[in-house]
């Protein structure tokens, strides 16, 4: 072969290389908030929550909650703001913490973020959360805050008001439910079709009889603030969870989120017992019945070609997937494998994720966008 001609194939081999090489690292993700600019959030920050601000059609609003290295027992949430045109970068309040454990009620130990709901009606936002008295929060509280002038600086610890001086769903002991803790809701309203008012769902992750954090129940309520359990007679395994969970598997935060009629949730899960966090999907046609979950591996952190590392999210947690004008980002909080291997001494930041990868779920429900090269996919 002429050297020429081998010259130009050789160029050939290596663009085309490179090419592949850029569909198979396109996974695009940055950490968007730094856990060591604060000392209340040193140890992790978690539990994105981000509502589009009501006043501001070109603004995004978060909550999220922090834990300081000097404390890690204690949790507290602060809030942060990002322009829908770069959902990436977000800008941390300098007032932060905004909503803290209180003094001496239910929840005076820790708090931890669940979910943010912006209630039009009302004009405020409802900000559910997870509290205790002790170390690991055990019930679920809400805490109602007026939307503001702005949408966003009016969000403050003295604004922010506790529905009550009780959480609005404590564990039930009594059969057949037998919970010991109750924490962690993710939150869902619609509209009745019958009569026009609000339905809400509270999915939720509970401790007892069936273990530690074994899978995901349901609560229901028409106003959001008195809530009752509902027992899904139909788990094959007698739990009352709204899906057959993977046994021996942990589950925990979550978020509930539409896509077209699909309802879909969004959980971290730690198979065998925690040894290594990742999101994972279920789906359903309808809010209250009907839930399946997807492959454990679907979404795993491994397959993320390009952005995944070991010493940088080894576990995956608090996973929560947003549609920003036309394209889906995964927040999570993600963390390397520690020394000692417990994800509990884990030091934790926040990753925003762009998802180019779409993929089916189940026959007549959406299809979701998650991580992953389109390109690479579809080779």
């Amino acid at each position: 072969m002429p050297r020429a001609r081998l010259l130009l194939l050789v160029a050939a081999v290596a663009a085309v290389s490179s090419r592949c090489a850029e569909s198979v690292q396109s996974v695009r993700g940055v950490r968007f908030v730094d856990r060591t600019s604060a000392a209340w959030q040193s140890q992790q920050v978690q539990e994105p929550c981000i509502v589009p601000n009501p006043r501001d059609p070109t603004r995004l609003v978060m909550l999220y909650s922090g834990v300081p290295a000097a404390d890690r027992k204690r949790c507290d949430i602060g809030k942060a703001w990002a322009l829908r045109s770069d959902p990436l970068k977000w800008h941390e309040d300098k007032a932060n913490p905004v909503f803290s454990p209180s003094r001496d009620g239910w929840d005076s130990g820790s708090i931890r973020l669940d979910a943010v709901v912006h209630v039009p009606e009302e004009d405020s936002y409802y900000i559910y959360y997870s509290g205790t008295r002790r170390t690991i929060q055990d019930r679920i509280g809400l805490a109602i805050c007026p939307v503001g002038d702005d949408g966003y600086s009016g969000i403050t610890p003295e604004a922010i008001r506790r529905f009550g001086d009780r959480p609005v769903l404590a564990p039930d002991p009594a059969a057949p439910f037998h919970e010991e803790m109750a924490s962690q809701a993710a939150v869902w309203r619609e509209r009745n079709p019958t009569d026009g008012g609000w339905d809400w769902y509270l999915y939720y992750s509970y401790r007892g009889k069936d273990g530690v954090l074994p899978g995901i129940r349901l609560a229901t309520s028409r106003d959001g603030k008195t809530w009752t359990r509902r027992f899904n007679a139909a788990d094959p395994r007698g739990m009352g969870q709204i899906f057959e969970s993977v046994p021996g598997a942990y589950y925990e935060w979550h978020q509930v989120f539409k896509v077209g009629g699909t309802y879909v949730l969004s959980i971290e899960v730690g198979p065998e017992k925690g040894q290594r966090w990742r999101p994972v999907l279920a789906v359903s046609g309808r809010p209250d019945t009907g839930w399946r979950q997807l492959d454990v591996d679907a979404a795993l952190q491994t397959k993320w070609t390009g952005l995944y590392r070991d010493d940088t999210m080894y576990h995956v947690a608090t996973p929560a997937f947003y549609e920003i004008d036309g394209r889906w980002y995964l927040y999570v909080q993600a963390c390397p494998l520690p020394a000692n291997r417990n994800y509990i001494d884990g030091s934790w930041d926040m990753w925003a994720i762009a998802c180019d990868r779409r993929i089916p779920t189940l026959p007549g429900l959406a299809d979701l966008f998650i991580p992953g090269s389109t390109v690479a996919a579809g080779r």
